[in-house]
């Protein structure tokens, strides 16, 4: 027993070694999956023999068992994965244009960085909105047949209400949000306070666009008349997904986690466990974003925290808000230069059908941070 005893601890000290060496700590696996918005390119997957996308091959090893094996029974799928995660990404970098922290990515498989490691709350973010867009992309995919195991909503038939009734094909949300939670959630382990967050924002992103939809409708009758409506349920906008959450991230609850009443019997954390930081404060909706530290000064370069900096960033000196020169350079000052840039501009449309214009060259002032 001793020499056992001996053996773990020369294990631990070297497994602290090298931390220390290499400025490491252990591996985040939590949104690893997202790396496949990178290599889900034909020379990277693998077809059945109706030639339809299965999944990414395994040596690249991004994806985990479970989440290869819920692609294999979903043929079709991985491209929505993949279509979710390039428009949650645009989404990310639009809505966070003019802040400090603009969604920088990378083409490495840890597509955000090292703020993935982190619990402030632009990681809230960049999981709550990747978890929305699969679960967007995955339900609009549905009702478009581009996935075997899934069609349209047919759940609502029959009337609606004195001048209308259910049909057409509302998007599959539901299937939508069940494939996200199985697949999504699947990569995160633990039963820390990192894991009840990442599964709340996870969670949060799918609510915002269940919660959401619209209802759409076609009319019919004599002569255009709207005597009789049919209508559906339709997905939202990413743009609707996008503003919401970005409205959440403004007022996301920092929690803490909370010890009481954990099921050790099953080895499974309660989500319920979280709770505001301020006991003072009501406890997160399921449809808010939540965090447990600090955010990082996004104002120089970090290596160890991955912060970019604002240096070289565009700003705007008349503007007092987050994208002005003031804000947003964190009081170091803005260099100015005259930039000639050229627009399609007089463009006329030419019967059937063409488009002709001409180029337009202006000057523009344009402010960078020093």
């Amino acid at each position: 027993m001793r020499v056992l005893a001996l053996l773990l601890a020369v294990k631990a000290a070297c497994v602290l070694l090298v931390s220390s060496l290499t400025g490491t700590v252990a591996v985040n696996n939590s949104g690893r999956w997202w790396g496949i918005v990178n290599v889900a390119s034909s020379g990277n997957l693998l077809t059945n023999s109706k030639n339809v996308q299965l999944v990414l091959d395994p040596s690249l090893a991004l994806l985990s068992r479970r989440q290869r094996k819920l692609i294999r029974q979903n043929p079709g799928i991985l491209h929505a994965i993949a279509a979710g995660l390039h428009t949650a990404i645009k989404e990310c970098k639009w809505q966070f244009r003019n802040r400090r922290w603009n969604c920088p990515t990378t083409h490495s498989p840890n597509v955000f960085g090292k703020i993935v490691n982190r619990g402030c709350r632009e990681t809230a973010f960049v999981f709550a909105i990747t978890s929305a867009g699969v679960t967007h992309a995955v339900a609009r995919s549905c009702s478009e047949g581009a996935i075997e195991s899934c069609t349209c909503d047919y759940r609502r038939r029959g009337p609606g209400g004195p001048d209308w009734h259910w049909g057409g094909c509302s998007d599959n949300v539901e299937f939508g949000r069940m494939f996200g939670r199985e697949f999504v959630d699947s990569s995160e382990r633990g039963r820390d306070l990192r894991y009840l967050t990442n599964l709340h924002n996870n969670e949060a992103g799918r609510m915002t666009v269940a919660s959401e939809m619209q209802q759409e409708c076609k009319c019919h009758g004599m002569s255009g008349s709207c005597t009789v409506r049919t209508c559906w349920m339709r997905l939202p906008s990413f743009r609707v997904v996008g503003d919401f959450l970005k409205d959440r991230f403004d007022g996301a609850s920092r929690v803490v986690y909370a010890n009481k009443g954990s099921n050790r019997a099953s080895h499974r954390a309660d989500p319920r466990h979280l709770e505001p930081e301020n006991p003072a404060h009501k406890l997160p909706s399921a449809r808010d974003l939540v965090y447990f530290e600090k955010s990082p000064n996004f104002c120089s370069y970090n290596g160890k925290t991955g912060t970019h900096g604002t240096s070289g960033r565009t700003c705007n000196s008349s503007s007092p808000a987050l994208d002005g020169c003031e804000l947003l350079c964190c009081g170091r000052g803005y260099k100015t230069r005259m930039e000639q840039v050229t627009e399609r501009c007089h463009c006329t449309f030419h019967w059937c059908c063409h488009v002709s214009c001409l180029n337009c060259t202006s000057t523009q002032t344009v402010h960078q941070c020093l």
